[in-house]
């Protein structure tokens, strides 16, 4: 009896206190203050956000995107890539569907008409467009895709559906050929930097949810961790602890462990780490982020659209997508090995409540409701993936793999040249074994031969991605590599010009900050006008 008393007294001041907001502040607090009441109470906030997405799901039905009931089962990449008549018939279909926004139906989005202006800027692009080495007519088709869709904008996903449809079924194709299951979700990003800020940016937003007292967020990663992770954690206000790599330039577990700490929300590793391309051990650190709690993102922006078609295949690659239990998202970009044109890369989630933290929602704004789930926009990447299909990707996967190794074997053969560790792809770095032979003195003589070479430090190396194209100067790298390096040896005061002078005196000085102003005052000047 006391119990109940205790009740009804209780119910009643909360009903005097909304009474009271009510009369004080009016409706929209009175609101306010029961959601959040609600949603405090013990096992209510996934009550209140399942009724939010039924919802949100019923609204979805009633607009232009539609959608039936129920889940839409996974897309996965074809076995054979689609005919070009079928693409573009599908393309025609599309464009169909389409509000034709050069009717002047639309107030926003859309800027451009087709005019002179228009076409110039098709044909810049065109210009620009990479090939990406399939069929002739198959290269032609996803470059109208491109061209088709050039200026309708994803923002708003109700106004151009067809972008909406395209833009899910790369994400679930993507999802599938990562091993995700059907909650596996994500978005579409202008390229793997706007993906990895993402991930980082989920992962503090969740952090800030969960986890409350963390004050001073922590990511813990290789020091072979791509640098837009570090970008990341300066833009979003989090430190990144970078531990040592072993000897097989894979990511210590070891020192991983050592380094979490309170203040951790975020485990890195690479698949594989862009410097030497090796895959990172990521069941291992997978199992580390179980046994924390910690999430773990696996940056496979160079490899996430090689690595799988080189597996079946029957080369060696360790486990490192979502088979791996701890993993909980990937970046794959879809602009470099799965030859679509630039910019378009894939945030993978395993399920979708870790995505929800990427969204940015404002509610408040007089234009609107305002959501968006990334920074930029992207074209769709969707008529590569078709166009090409498993047999298509398998294909350049083999040639590439051909070509890799035919060049790491004629390195070998190169005395005073050695492979950096034992690269898992379509990429290796060059150092060298002799003391006589500075790796970098020979990029520069590389150079004068007409390459282009990507230097590497600790250790100085030279970094090799094989694409498409070295099919036709492959065997012209060996030949100059071999005479750049007699070259070197010939020439001993070549170790102290070019870069390889540069890269050694940067070596000795001990405060990197140095190191650092010099590499902001380069691109100052690289991006001035003279």
């Amino acid at each position: 009896m006391l119990l109940l008393l205790l009740e009804h007294l209780l119910l009643a001041a909360f009903i005097a206190a909304l009474v009271g907001v009510y009369l004080s502040k009016g409706r929209d607090e009175l609101l306010r203050v029961l959601v959040v009441g609600v949603k405090s109470i013990p096992g209510m906030a996934g009550v209140v956000n399942m009724v939010l997405k039924s919802e949100a799901s019923n609204f979805i039905k009633q607009t232009p995107i539609g959608g039936g009931s129920g889940k839409p089962p996974q897309v996965t990449i074809p076995e054979k890539g689609m005919s070009s008549d079928e693409l573009r018939q599908k393309l025609r279909e599309f464009k169909e569907k389409e509000l034709d926004h050069e009717k002047g139906q639309i107030f926003a989005y859309t800027y451009t008409l087709s005019d002179d202006h228009y076409n110039l800027q098709k044909d810049v692009f065109d210009m620009f467009t990479e090939k990406f080495g399939a069929s002739e007519d198959q290269e032609k088709i996803v470059r109208e895709f491109h061209l088709a869709f050039l200026h309708e904008n994803a923002l708003n996903p109700m106004i151009y559906p067809c972008l909406r449809q395209m833009e899910t079924e790369v994400i679930s194709m993507t999802a599938a050929m990562l091993n995700g299951d059907e909650d596996t979700v994500g978005f579409l990003t202008s390229g793997g930097t706007e993906s990895i800020l993402m991930a980082v940016k989920t992962y503090r937003d969740r952090a800030h949810k969960l986890f409350p007292h963390i004050k001073h967020p922590e990511i813990v990663a290789p020091r072979t961790q791509h640098p837009v992770m570090a970008k990341a954690a300066h833009y979003f206000g989090l430190t990144i602890k970078h531990v040592p790599v072993g000897p097989d330039y894979r990511a210590d577990v070891k020192e991983l462990e050592k380094a979490i700490g309170p203040n951790t929300v975020l485990l890195g590793c690479s698949a594989p780490q862009f410097c030497h391309g090796i895959v990172d051990p990521v069941e291992e650190i997978g199992a580390l982020g179980l046994k924390y709690g910690l999430p773990v993102h696996v940056d496979a922006c160079f490899g996430g659209f090689m690595l799988p078609w080189i597996e079946k295949l029957g080369y060696p690659v360790p486990k490192w997508d979502f088979r791996c239990a701890g993993v909980t998202s990937i970046s794959a970009d879809v602009h470099k090995y799965g030859y679509c044109a630039k910019g378009a890369s894939a945030i993978v989630y395993r399920n979708s409540e870790l995505r929800k933290y990427q969204i940015f929602t404002y509610a408040e704004w007089p234009g609107g409701l305002y959501g968006s789930p990334s920074m930029a926009g992207t074209r769709p990447a969707w008529a590569s993936l078709k166009a090409l299909g498993e047999d298509g990707f398998m294909a350049k996967a083999r040639e590439l793999m051909d070509i890799t190794d035919t060049l790491k074997a004629g390195v070998q053969k190169i005395d005073g040249l050695t492979i950096i560790g034992t690269p898992h792809m379509t990429c290796f770095a060059v150092g060298s074994n002799d003391p006589e032979v500075n790796i970098l003195a020979v990029a520069d003589v590389m150079e004068t031969k007409g390459w282009k070479i990507e230097r590497q430090q600790k250790p100085d190396c030279m970094h090799c991605s094989i694409l498409p194209h070295h099919k036709h100067s492959s065997s012209k790298l060996l030949d100059d590599l071999a005479a750049s390096v007699k070259e070197v040896r010939a020439n001993k005061s070549l170790n102290k010009k070019g870069t390889a002078g540069m890269y050694g005196m940067m070596a000795t000085i001990p405060d990197k900050a140095i190191v650092s102003d010099f590499i902001t005052e380069f691109f100052s000047e690289v991006y001035t006008l003279k």
